[in-house]
């Protein structure tokens, strides 16, 4: 049975994160959902206000079809207002829970050669301040402020995973989206050809008879 005022919540993981953040949370000595609870609760907020459309079911439908591999699950116990809040949010905007959950463990153990090959820019160097606990603190609080810094403080609309493998070592990823415009939809799903046409390099004619 549950603690008073807490929910049990069952999400299922790519095991590579799985195994990272439980080996990184036991090496800071964090207590997993302790944090992630409050984590959570600031960064739906973050969705919430950066996410101002709604996901198209073709969307959704795509980033749940895109299993994770070697999924694992893992059941977390939150604030029972606080999953109200994530599933009301997620809900509106048409976005998987497991999704939004992927993701944010994703960035929480992500290294350079992961976000260099994302193409993201992010803050390289911070100044630290004579209170190293304060420093600490401030890192665990808002963890994705590195990146959010330097993409107008985007993070969810931000690095869409491609449809296929980000590289030899990694499998596709597309499941670590959340928000995916009908723009930035429609730029994923066009034709090498399309593309050139709308570049300009080669003629709308020359595609039509590429595809007859």
């Amino acid at each position: 049975m549950g603690k008073p005022g807490k929910k049990r919540i069952m999400v299922q993981l790519w095991g590579v994160i799985a195994k990272a953040i439980d080996r990184d949370f036991k090496a800071l000595h964090i207590k997993r959902d302790s944090y992630l609870n409050a984590l959570f609760k600031s960064e739906i907020e973050n969705l919430a206000g950066e996410v101002t459309f709604r996901n198209s079911d073709a969307v959704r439908e795509r980033i749940q079809s895109r299993k994770l591999p070697n999924r694992v699950k893992l059941t977390l116990e939150l604030d029972a207002d606080l999953v109200s809040r994530i599933d009301e949010v997620l809900q509106e905007r048409n976005i998987p829970r497991d999704s939004f959950v992927n993701r944010v463990l994703f960035f929480l153990i992500a290294k350079k050669p992961h976000l260099d090959a994302l193409g993201i820019e992010y803050e390289r160097r911070s100044q630290a301040s004579a209170k190293p606990l304060e420093d600490a603190w401030g890192y665990l609080r808002d963890p994705f402020f590195h990146i959010r810094s330097l993409n107008d403080d985007r993070f969810y609309t931000l690095a869409h995973f491609p449809d296929c493998p980000l590289s030899q070592s990694l499998p596709n990823l597309f499941a670590l989206n959340t928000a995916v415009s009908d723009q930035d939809w429609e730029m994923m799903n066009i034709s090498a050809d399309d593309l050139l046409a709308e570049l300009g390099m080669i003629s709308d004619m020359e595609v039509g008879h590429a595809t007859n």
